[in-house]
């Protein structure tokens, strides 16, 4: 089994290499259409952006993780895309600094979670090694859409093994 600490290693250059693709971009260009019908890179990136938040609230606040899902049993199939949308509005370099800090505490939060400790979610509770799959495989996933968006390839790495033991764990 794959530790915590290697798995979150994995996600944060994972998220390296996407904050890469996106840092230079102009403004303009954040408005880009990716894949994903009715989002562009900025709703790529708010979407991170939130759900590492969230992630982290998960770990460090039980009420406040109990709000959000409070808030989001309101609009159980849209939530998701709203806070997309609404967090796309974010200037660009407002969003990628605020999804680097966010991202940043989320991988201190997953390292530090106590062995054994399931954390809150929208299903059912997991591991933080679970968790750290999880924004793996978003991390991931939305990244190739916005490297699909700007033309660029991006080949499979040896980072996506937690991905595949967890869908292999899973099947």
């Amino acid at each position: 089994m794959v530790s915590v600490e290697a798995i979150v290693a994995d996600l944060s250059a994972e998220s390296d290499e996407l904050d890469a693709l996106v840092a230079e971009l102009p403004p303009e260009r954040w408005a880009t259409a990716t894949p994903a019908p009715g989002w562009t890179i900025a709703h790529q990136i708010a979407h991170l952006w939130w759900t590492d938040r969230v992630s982290v609230i998960a770990i460090t606040d039980q009420s406040g993780f109990d709000a959000v899902l409070a808030e989001a049993m309101k609009n159980p199939t849209g939530f998701v895309d709203a806070a997309a949308e609404e967090l796309a509005l974010t200037p660009p370099h407002q969003l990628l600094a605020d999804w680097r800090e966010t991202r940043a505490k989320l991988h201190t939060e997953l390292v530090n979670v106590a062995e054994g400790r399931k954390l809150p979610w929208f299903g059912p509770p997991m591991s933080a090694t679970s968790m750290a799959t999880a924004r793996m495989m978003e991390t991931w996933a939305h990244g190739l859409d916005v490297a699909d968006a700007l033309g660029v390839r991006r080949p499979a790495t040896a980072r996506l093994r937690s991905i595949a033991h967890i869908g292999v764990r899973t099947r």
